[in-house]
């Protein structure tokens, strides 16, 4: 089934967006990238403003997962899945997968990431939206996948804490390739970043084993 006008306006809207920028792109511009008369007022059939577009049209990119669906489900073991794609790999070649997983999320919503890295005209309700349907749920699920990866004796550890710094240096890594042409201004392609990062969290996982160990 081809796509709807309002499908279309969606679509063009966050490529012009992610692109060029929120305050940056016209209305007419996403008219005319949707195939309808640009300055024919035609998107106020569908949104009443610019802003309502951009906030529907990134909640409905963010609620179609795909492929990370089943990651991010409350049910879903990470860790195990993790073991699968390692073959029982180390901790830290399962902390790589991870973080190979993450930016592929990342680099799936090239557009939409772009608006929310780098963006800073972009309405305070988009915030509020990104940070329900696609931050705390990407947070919860790291999260349980280090508790997981830690094991019952720690899990009283800040894995919050933690979850929020691999999140933030996967964040990092993808805008600084983004806004450099594909390239870390650091010289450091991604199979040496994800080894740094993965590392830093397998440390911090075996000192919480460690802790566990002198508090028992």
């Amino acid at each position: 089934m081809p796509p709807t006008s309002r499908e279309r306006i969606m679509a063009e809207a966050l490529r012009l967006f992610g692109e060029q920028g929120f305050a940056k792109t016209s209305i007419a511009q996403i008219e005319q990238g949707a195939g309808l008369s640009g300055g024919s007022g035609a998107l106020y059939r569908h949104f009443k403003s610019k802003d309502e577009l951009l906030v529907q049209a990134v909640a409905s990119r963010l609620e179609d997962r795909a492929e990370w669906d089943r990651f991010l489900s409350p049910e879903f073991s990470l860790a195990a899945a993790l073991d699968l794609v390692t073959a029982g790999g180390s901790t830290v070649d399962r902390l790589i997968a991870l973080c190979r997983i993450g930016l592929a999320r990342l680099d799936h919503d090239r557009d939409v990431t772009r608006i929310l890295l780098r963006d800073n005209s972009i309405p305070a309700d988009l915030l509020e939206v990104f940070r329900q349907q696609e931050y705390a749920v990407v947070m919860a699920a790291v999260t349980r996948g280090l508790v997981e990866l830690a094991g019952d004796r720690v899990r009283d550890q800040d894995w919050d804490a933690t979850a929020a710094v691999l999140v933030g240096a996967l964040a990092h890594f993808w805008m600084m390739g983004d806004i450099f042409d594909g390239g870390h201004p650091a010289n450091v392609d991604a199979d040496r970043y994800l080894q740094a990062t993965a590392e830093m969290i397998a440390a911090r996982l075996d000192w919480a084993g460690t802790e566990g160990e002198d508090r028992g």
